[in-house]
């Protein structure tokens, strides 16, 4: 069912912004680059106010937390650390994977927590607090919006260099292509062999960015004090995630997004000595 679910919202999305994208092309030219960044930007700000109330609603079930210790003890936490919650829900993780998790979403002063059933099951409620605290500090320390931009950075230069790429002869005589037209799709095709390297090297990159912010929200929960609560939930996460706990160091430094369970529980004692 979800198969046929993820089928229809391709073709409802999918194709149509696959359509506009080969218009814009090869309308503007060899200045597409600005009007189909601002096309995808729209696009994906229009995603972000859809996905989570219309489309994720399709694959999962959000019940809204009932009154009681949990809902609480997070909105305190929300109001103390001025984050904007409206509402709280619990989402059934769990019909998919072990997987725990939790996360926010929103814009503005209408932001939402979702925390999955498999968290609620695996730890005790502090600890699922002392989880959503390093959420709101990624929020408080702008991190979603520090990613944003660097990854909207990052999308304008591509699609600069596609400019530059997809419509230079030369590069469709290199891969032994000769005419004088050539299919848009076939050059974007060109360039994702092209720029893979390139992409490596930028993801490599993002993943060191993204593990100094979870050290800081880790940090932002200590601070509220969440110290002990967060070094037990994380264990019992990796634990019932059956993570790697040690992990060759040069394999994190390169794919891991995320410190290790060893390097967070050190960093934070660390932090938590330091406020002492």
């Amino acid at each position: 069912m979800d198969q046929f679910k993820t089928i229809v919202l391709v073709s409802l999305f999918g194709v149509p912004i696959l359509g506009c994208v080969i218009a814009i092309v090869r309308y503007f030219g060899s200045s597409f680059y600005w009007y189909l960044f601002i096309f995808l930007v729209v696009f994906q700000f229009f995603m972000i106010l859809v996905y989570p109330s219309f489309i994720m609603p399709l694959f999962n079930q959000f019940t809204p937390i009932e009154e009681g210790e949990l809902r609480s003890k997070i909105f305190a936490l929300a109001k103390k650390v001025e984050f904007p919650l409206t509402n709280l829900f619990v989402m059934d993780g769990s019909k998919r994977s072990a997987h725990s998790n939790a996360f926010f979403f929103g814009l503005f002063k209408n932001y939402r927590i979702v925390i999955f059933d498999t968290l609620l099951k695996q730890v005790k409620t502090n600890e699922v607090v002392a989880v959503v605290a390093h959420e709101l500090g990624h929020w408080k320390l702008s991190h979603t919006m520090r990613r944003i931009v660097i990854s909207q950075g990052i999308f304008f230069l591509n699609l600069y260099v596609l400019s530059q790429f997809i419509l230079n002869e030369y590069i469709f005589n290199l891969f032994g292509f000769y005419g004088k037209t050539y299919p848009v799709v076939l050059g974007f095709i060109f360039f994702q062999y092209v720029s893979s390297p390139v992409d490596h090297m930028l993801n490599f990159a993002m993943n060191i960015v993204s593990r100094k912010h979870e050290y800081e929200a880790d940090a932002f929960a200590v601070k509220h004090g969440y110290s002990l609560e967060l070094v037990n939930a994380l264990i019992k996460i990796h634990s019932e995630n059956l993570s790697n706990l040690n992990p060759d160091r040069w394999y994190v430094t390169y794919h891991y997004c995320h410190p290790t369970l060893f390097e967070r529980i050190e960093a934070i004692t660390s932090v938590d000595i330091k406020q002492e």
